[in-house]
């Protein structure tokens, strides 16, 4: 079994029951933090921007944008993040040499959830997945000291969360995984100071792509070399990461 197989054995295997309460506890601070972190964007520049964007390219009104009006999925991923992301005010986890913002996963987690009409406990589940899988990669392959953005990992989360929320196969989901980790691997330079619009919104944009790719998924059966993306000489294991995994575990 690859390391992408047993990562999706990971999230189809994860059950609501398998959460603490205390972590149940804090997964609901986090959104009801992420939320107030939307509600502090709204009317910003640069959101009602992309929420022009969104009107403009609109699309099946299955989900809903925080402040009013519904579109597509993918499209509620980008705004509804931006919200989250736009003052940098969202929570953050410190690993020894990366940090990440876990919450960057609440938007296309939650746009999937409400697409597929899932409970409370169905989106803590899916949550708790990608909170996980970011924060163990930022612990055991930290990508910052390569001149990669934390958006690396978050690939393998979101992917990891939405597959969940879907209810995607093991097979679908450890495709998707490999699809989502292996497009979009963004340089840390988008974040230097000053800090542009792209930086600012980069986990957004990579969720809304990330989202496409899902999405298509799980309408469509793909070939088992998707899987083996991550395995093979230029994996994710291999370069330019090899030595923190080979030290640190998986």
């Amino acid at each position: 079994m690859t390391q992408v197989e047993q990562l999706a054995q990971f999230v189809t295997d994860a059950s609501y029951d398998a959460l603490s309460e205390t972590a149940r506890e804090h997964l609901k601070i986090r959104i009801l933090d992420s939320i107030a972190c939307a509600i502090g964007s709204l009317g910003a520049e640069p959101v009602e921007w992309i929420r022009k964007h969104v009107e403009t390219f609109g699309g099946g009104p299955h989900c809903t944008l925080i402040g009013g009006r519904r579109t597509a999925p993918d499209r509620a991923t980008l705004f509804n993040g931006a919200l989250v992301r736009y003052l940098d005010f969202n929570d953050s986890y410190l690993a020894l040499d990366e940090t990440c913002h876990p919450s960057d996963n609440l938007a296309p987690i939650v746009a999937a959830a409400e697409y597929a009409d899932l409970s409370g406990q169905d989106l803590l589940t899916a949550l708790a997945i990608a909170y996980q899988v970011q924060c163990r990669l930022s612990d055991v392959a930290p990508v910052r000291a390569k001149g990669f953005d934390h958006t690396t990992q978050g690939a393998y989360a979101v992917a990891a969360g939405v597959s969940r929320a879907l209810s995607l196969d093991r097979v679908k989901t450890a495709n998707a995984i490999a699809i989502s980790g292996t497009a979009f691997n963004a340089v840390c330079h988008a974040n230097r100071r000053p800090v542009s619009l792209e930086g600012a919104c980069l986990p957004e944009y990579c969720g809304l792509l990330r989202k496409c790719d899902i999405s298509r998924q799980a309408r469509h059966h793909r070939p088992a070399r998707d899987i083996r993306r991550q395995q093979g000489i230029q994996g994710f294991h291999r370069r330019p990461f090899r030595d923190q995994l080979a030290e640190r575990g998986p």
